[in-house]
């Protein structure tokens, strides 16, 4: 057989350029961000001067922060849904567009993805059994929130949103905002507390459960996004650290394609693809929480998950380490929040699947007495400090 050496040097070429094209793909840099921006209220992202320019000094300070750390995905907690416009308006992502345009002129977040969340939309019945069935009178009063699927004073109130550098495929989004909490195999909904009729529509998110795919050249990324309940403000019954435990658990279960999960469209099913994620958000837990079911602490669910990397060495701030004992049992150096002095919590995650190498990470803390302003600064933006995580595929 005679063999064209010019046509095989030819096709090894062909496939070193592609092979090179590939792996220069798989190689990009994605840096991803997540951010509990305090209570990002409508009111707030409406004041604006004359020139359109956001004038409350909360948002500029998160807003200058976002800058600094330039993600090409960041994902916003505590974002209110503006129910006040019409649906023509696209009511879920008008809150995004003002503070993009007020206070983030010159970001490049071509893409946004936004979606209905429980809090705040009234259940019908007395969630706290406190006696009073909160009814739209009660707009504005913890009273409404208690009975509310999602705690809120007012419909959509701490909300979320996605904004991205990439494109956003949207009509693979899967939402979970009406998945029951009865539903969960294994839940922990405490026992005689809720009525039957209570059981049959309670839902398990306290905002909503999203895998938001984004496209990145030729690769996915699935985000896997939520903002559980807080494991606190209860009673014996332990409602909202059962809540807690199991709106993370549901990832575990996501993760294991259980067949018991549904989404919004009644599709049946969890993660079946082997593409890589994300897991994003403030997840409102911590290794010292109380809520412990199972035989181990909620976060442990997913941080031992087979399919999960724990990013935390690779995020930390020089603000967590400051007056700190860092490293085991508690690795306060990887604390996002301190609401009371002294008491540093890592409860804001970016947890990376194994298909996904883990360049550098940080917090944004600075710390008071290296870098005051800047330390004010966060401190002035949210109780929370936001998170970040420069990934690549791994080869």
């Amino acid at each position: 057989m005679k063999i064209n050496r010019s046509g095989m040097v030819l096709s090894l070429l062909l496939l070193t350029i592609i092979f090179n094209v590939q792996s220069a793909a798989r190689a990009q840099k994605i840096r991803l961000a997540s951010f509990n921006i305090k209570e990002m209220s409508s009111e707030k992202l409406q004041d604006v001067d004359e020139n359109g320019v956001g004038r409350n000094a909360q948002l500029r300070a998160a807003a200058e922060i976002i800058r600094r750390i330039d993600a090409d995905i960041l994902v916003l907690n505590e974002i209110d849904h503006d129910y006040s416009v019409s649906d023509a308006q696209n009511k879920y992502t008008v809150n995004c567009e003002r503070f993009l345009q007020a206070y983030l002129a010159q970001a490049d977040y071509q893409f946004i993805f936004a979606a209905p969340c429980n809090t705040g939309h009234l259940s019908g019945f007395d969630f706290n059994n406190d006696g009073l069935v909160a009814t739209e009178k009660n707009r504005g009063t913890r009273e409404h929130g208690d009975d509310c699927y999602g705690w809120g004073t007012y419909p959509g109130q701490y909300s979320m949103a996605v904004l991205s550098k990439y494109p956003i495929r949207q009509q693979a989004v899967r939402t979970f905002q009406k998945f029951l909490w009865q539903d969960l195999p294994g839940h922990h909904m405490p026992p005689g507390y809720y009525s039957a009729e209570e059981q049959a529509i309670f839902r398990l998110s306290s905002k909503s459960h999203w895998d938001v795919p984004v496209q990145i050249g030729e690769q996915t990324l699935h985000l896997l996004l939520s903002h559980p309940t807080p494991p606190v403000f209860d009673g014996p019954e332990d409602k909202n650290g059962r809540r807690n435990f199991d709106e993370i658990k549901f990832w575990k279960l996501y993760l294991d394609n259980s067949p018991a999960i549904y989404d919004d469209s009644g599709v049946k099913g969890g993660f079946k693809k082997d593409e890589a994620f994300a897991i994003m958000g403030d997840l409102n837990a911590a290794l010292q929480s109380n809520s412990r079911y199972d035989g181990q602490i909620a976060i442990m669910q997913l941080l031992q998950h087979w399919r999960v990397q724990d990013s935390g060495p690779a995020m930390t701030s020089d603000g967590a380490k400051d007056g700190i004992i860092p490293g085991a049992p508690d690795y306060f150096e990887q604390a996002t929040t301190e609401f009371r002095k002294g008491r540093k919590r890592r409860i804001d995650y970016i947890l990376p699947s194994r298909k996904l190498h883990i360049i550098k990470g940080g917090v944004y803390w600075p710390a008071p007495e290296k870098e005051p302003q800047l330390n004010s600064m966060a401190l002035k933006a949210s109780d929370h400090r936001a998170v970040w995580l420069d990934i690549t595929w791994a080869m």
